[in-house]
């Protein structure tokens, strides 16, 4: 009986010794615009700096998870499209693609480029199939234009300066079909002071964005909990005077979006060891997916990009 509460102490205790030698895993999330105006489409160098010096070893973003054709929805049909028709009568040289996937991109040429954009087009990889379409028109290692969108000026920056090979996709439109046109419906209908409180939120944001923009301090003010807070009752109406059968669907399927987006998150994090991790994501879900993912992993640190 002492030997055997000896062994279940010596197994407890190194079991706790484990748990403590892991690091936690976190994950930085960083609130963007998608398109910037013309007049601040530099505005998100700043950003790349910042997120560059926390060092993510792995990158996620706002793309359809890998083969997921309920998860691609209708806002990303023609991608859909072309993966099915691609999967239907592409074949590659497994050893080849390999090979392309494990040697650094700053070695790759344009021909390789594309075929890794082929490649992952046939497994319904919307986010590497962007990136390497990018790489091959503009390359790895050359200094970059800026675009404005926070794919080319984030995402596949951070991917070129960090020497990453994958971004992970971890948007969902599953079930997303339908909002909106209800989005649109629940504000017409919508009470004069609704509307008001409504347009007072746009006009004041956009304002924000370009001064914010141009004084280079485009982050900052994004991700702002009350910018964040502003974005997030945007994109589902949350003001008074908005009511009905329309107003309750649009809003539930952007909740629920947000919450498929937390979980495949969580999803990604179990299948990579790594500790620091980016969420690249339109500043609207931004708020809701942090609470969530608080809510699902309570070991997980969620950082915000104004935390930094």
């Amino acid at each position: 009986m002492k030997n055997l509460s000896k062994l279940l102490v010596l197994f407890l205790t190194l079991h706790l010794n484990n748990v403590l030698g892991q690091e936690q895993q976190e994950i930085l999330i960083v609130g963007d615009m998608h398109q910037l105006p013309g007049i601040v489409k530099r505005a998100y160098k700043p950003m790349l700096k910042k997120i560059l010096k926390y060092n993510p070893e792995l990158i996620m973003a706002e793309y359809s998870k890998t083969g997921d054709t309920a998860a691609m929805g209708e806002w990303n049909s023609k991608f859909k499209e072309a993966y099915l028709e691609k999967k239907k009568s592409y074949a590659y040289d497994n050893e080849e693609i390999t090979k392309l996937i494990n040697t650094p991109n700053r070695e790759l040429d344009s021909l390789q480029f594309r075929k890794l954009q082929a490649y992952y087009l046939s497994i319904g990889n919307q986010g590497n199939h962007r990136t390497y379409g990018y790489f091959a028109r503009h390359g790895a290692t050359v200094k970059f234009k800026p675009y404005g969108n926070q794919n080319p000026d984030l995402t596949f920056q951070l991917m070129r300066k960090l020497d990453l090979k994958s971004v992970y996709g971890v948007d969902s439109h599953a079930g997303y079909q339908g909002y909106w046109p209800a989005w649109q419906r629940a504000m017409k209908s919508g009470t004069k002071e609704g509307k008001k409180a409504f347009k007072k939120a746009i006009r004041k944001d956009t304002w924000g964005n370009i001064f914010a923009g141009l004084s280079w301090s485009l982050g900052r003010y994004i991700n702002k909990p009350k910018t964040l807070d502003s974005y997030y009752r945007i994109n589902s109406l949350r003001y008074e005077g908005f009511s009905g059968d329309d107003y309750e669907l649009q809003q539930k399927k952007w909740d629920d979006r947000n919450v498929n987006m937390a979980k495949n998150i969580l999803d990604v994090l179990k299948e990579n060891n790594v500790n620091r991790s980016v969420l690249i994501v339109g500043a609207g879900h931004a708020k809701a997916v942090s609470e969530e993912l608080k809510r699902l992993d309570s070991n997980l640190k969620v950082i915000m990009y104004n935390d930094l």
